[in-house]
Parts: C-alpha cells; structure tokens; sequence
C-alpha cells in the first residue's frame, strides 16, 4: 500500500516521530508501504484484550480508550491515547497478544503500521532496537509513576494532578482543561468513582479554585490546587 492513500499531514508527522525521525527516507518509504489508514467511529471497538497483535497504531485525529474489563463487565480505563501518539508498539514483543481492548472515544482517523514488517526492520540492526527500547523505557517510566500516584494519592490528590497535567491557558489567558472523555472515563482513569469525581468537583467549585463548565473546567487559583489538602 503507498503512503498516498494515507493523509498528507500524518505522513510528515510520522516521519518526525521518535520512533521514525532517525531512519534514512528509504527505510521510513519501506515502513510507510506496509501502513494503512483506519477509521474507526466512536465506540467502536479496535481489539479486544487477547487478541494476536497485527499491528500497532498512531492517532492522527480523535481520541482512543485503551481498557481492561473484570468478568462482571466492570472498565477499567488504562490510559487515554490523543493525538500524534503510538499504542500498542509494545504489544509486538510481549507474546504476540494485546494486553488491553482498545476502542474509539470519539470518532477516529489512526494508522495502523504492519507488525512484522517493523519487527524485520528492527532486526536488520541492533542500534535500531536500543533506538526503540530508549523510546518505550521512557513511556514505562511514564507510566510507573502514574501507577505511583494512584495507588499512594488519595483520591482528591489524584484528580488535583490531572487537572494540572492536563491545564492550559486559553486565548484569553485562562489557564483550562478541556475534559478529553466524559466524566465517568475521568474518573475511571484516575481511579475514583463518577460520583466521587462530581462530589470533588462541586467542592473546588464551592472553593472558588475551578469553574465548572459542561467538559470545561477553568482553574481560578492554581496555587490552592498545587497545595492540595481538601480531603
């Protein structure tokens, strides 16, 4: 498959991407012959948990929940994939299976990049291996410390870091997070029950730290979030 049936924009910005940018342009045209656009609506479901991992993936529009689900149907969100971010890379070494189900949030455009052509590339030679080991340890890095704080943060503690890590000022200077999910996904991934998340954002509201509107939280006083202590 030629990279033209791919979006113009996702190419380029998969060829800056730390897993792309230190190959030569034949190595990347080789890679990006065995890529595919996907398009998956929201709610759709990409792979379930077990199945044999084919490829991975890059998002270049929407938003893809990576989940675990318990036998009595309980989700357990893992992690929140945006755009210009890989999933499922890691997969291709970990027994051929997908740890995880992965599904749209919101309606998206991906590009699935064929699992055994990369796993060939990469064997062509080592300091490629080390290159894309770099690369994953520091994501497990990443992610080790988010396991940290949500197993020694309390609750509070927990949604106080994600609306810092996740704020930004606005046009007009406002410092904002735009919620990336529904609440109830929020609160799955960073541990909390829905009902517990709307209690905790009703206080800081009442608190006059945040405001509160529909998916759109402003943050009026970072510094009392920074200092915390609400429980």
């Amino acid at each position: 498959m030629s990279h033209r049936s791919l979006h113009e924009p996702d190419f380029r910005a998969l060829r800056r991407s730390h897993l792309f940018s230190d190959m030569e342009d034949g190595q990347f045209m080789e890679i990006m012959s065995h890529a595919a656009p996907v398009e998956i609506a929201s709610g759709q479901l990409l792979f379930g948990q077990g199945d044999p991992v084919d490829a991975f993936y890059w998002v270049g529009e929407g938003l893809v929940r990576l989940f675990r689900s318990s036998p009595q149907g309980d989700e357990k969100v893992i992690e929140l994939i945006g755009p210009g971010r890989f999933f499922a890379e890691a997969a291709l070494f970990m027994g051929g299976r997908f740890p995880v189900n992965a599904a749209a949030q919101t309606n998206s455009r991906l590009v699935a990049i064929d699992g055994a052509t990369f796993k060939a590339w990469l064997a062509q030679d080592a300091s490629r291996c080390f290159r894309l080991l770099a690369g994953m340890s520091a994501r497990l890095h990443k992610l080790v410390n988010e396991i940290d704080s949500l197993t020694l943060m309390k609750g509070t503690d927990r949604l106080l870091q994600y609306l810092l890590d996740h704020s930004d000022p606005d046009d007009n200077g406002q410092v904002v997070v735009e919620l990336e999910a529904p609440k109830q996904v929020i609160a799955s991934r960073i541990g909390v029950k829905p009902e517990t998340l709307s209690r905790l954002l009703h206080k800081l509201s009442d608190l006059g730290y945040v405001e509160v509107k529909d998916n759109r939280i402003l943050i009026k006083d970072e510094d009392k979030l920074r200092e915390g202590g609400l429980d």
